[in-house]
């Protein structure tokens, strides 16, 4: 029997980051112009937040293996890595600094090879979606526990970002003199509530700790169950 979604009440790490959102303008208004450069300060903690995003789905594939969880974790793993090298621009973000002119010669033998690469690491993650069903651990998840506040600020990060920076036919980028810093803070809060959903995900498929004197019976996979 399927189950529907537990619309359970947001913890409180879900509401702060609701309250992030609405001070992502302010903050853009009196934030440094410089923080939100190429390679600038909040550009650097996009990555760190990615960074960590793609250890821990690491650790969990280490953890989880040989169960189909593991293999979302490292279907999740390269996912992590191509939204940091976008967001390093694939390396240019790097050519700023003292050392930009020696990088400068590699990054264009480097470059070329980007587009194709992320082609075929993007074709490896659907085909490997598709074979090892990694939307199983997903849907066993969400119908625990759907995490519904941090899925509609992920989605109005996206949304923001995206009208910051002019598309979509809508040109926030014209009426906010802030947008690049608008855009950074989005930018930055949407890669934080996708390590959140990654966390809901891989914490309901964590295996219940012992309880000493108690005989457990034999292991049922979470998304078997589901």
């Amino acid at each position: 029997m399927r189950r529907s979604p537990s619309w359970a009440p947001a913890g409180r790490g879900e509401w702060a980051l609701l309250a992030a959102l609405a001070a992502c303008y302010p903050a853009s208004l009196v934030l440094p112009a410089t923080w939100s450069r190429e390679g600038g300060l909040l550009e650097s903690l996009q990555v760190l937040v990615l960074g960590a995003g793609c250890v821990l789905a690491l650790l969990m594939y280490l953890r989880a293996r040989p169960a189909r969880v593991a293999m979302l974790a490292l279907w999740a793993a390269p996912v992590w890595l191509l939204l940091a090298g976008r967001e390093l621009s694939w390396g240019r973000a790097w050519l700023s600094g003292p050392a930009g002119e020696t990088m400068a010669a590699t990054a264009l033998q480097i470059e070329p090879l980007v587009k194709p690469g992320a082609a075929v690491l993007l074709a490896w993650l659907v085909l490997s979606a598709l074979y090892y069903r990694i939307d199983g651990p997903l849907r066993a998840a969400f119908s625990h526990r759907l995490p519904w506040v941090t899925l509609v600020v992920l989605l109005a990060t996206a949304m923001g970002s995206t009208c910051a920076e002019g598309h979509m036919s809508c040109h926030l980028d014209r009426v906010i003199p802030t947008a690049q810093t608008f855009e950074e803070l989005c930018e930055l809060l949407g890669y934080v509530a996708l390590c959140m959903v990654q966390h809901v995900v891989f914490m309901h498929q964590m295996p219940a700790k012992p309880v000493p004197g108690v005989v457990h019976g034999p292991a049922v996979v979470p998304e078997e169950a589901a």
